[in-house]
């Protein structure tokens, strides 16, 4: 996936970019730029040492944009239906009453630890360093 962008600020061998939607976003929702129409901000690594103000390529590669998607939502998800099944099997166990609530319950909760564990396995530099975009070349 690339696409233009002009950055709009530098620090630490990242640049800030500002994406504007295209016209094929108008109504598209998938993204910030579909439902607000508004240019979207994003972190890329700069290895070109782009400056302020110019037009950049960025690319984030497609395999990384799938297998990003996967760890965001499929396992979230997979933990919530694993929680459910779980929490029916513990609901019998120890003869809880309100089965289908406490499997809900357990299901909410294990998707929640999911998510925070991808959360702070996300904040580390080899993971960020995999799942960043970055500038490919500047537009002159």
């Amino acid at each position: 996936m690339r696409e233009k962008a002009v950055v709009v600020a530098t620090k630490s061998g990242f640049a800030q970019l500002q994406i504007e939607p295209k016209d094929s976003c108008e109504g598209c929702k998938a993204c910030a730029a579909g439902k607000s129409g508004k240019a979207i901000k994003i972190w890329a690594k700069n290895y070109v040492n782009a400056k302020v103000g110019q037009t950049v390529e960025v690319e984030l590669r497609d395999s990384t944009f799938l297998s990003a998607t996967i760890i965001i939502y499929a396992i979230p998800l997979l933990a919530f239906f694993i929680g459910i099944g779980l929490g029916y099997k513990v609901s019998g166990i120890f003869k809880i009453a309100i089965i289908e609530p406490f499997a809900v319950v357990v299901g909410v909760a294990l998707m929640a630890i999911t998510f925070l564990v991808i959360h702070f396995l996300t904040e580390r530099k080899k993971f960020g360093d995999t799942y960043s975009p970055y500038i490919t070349q500047i537009y002159e």
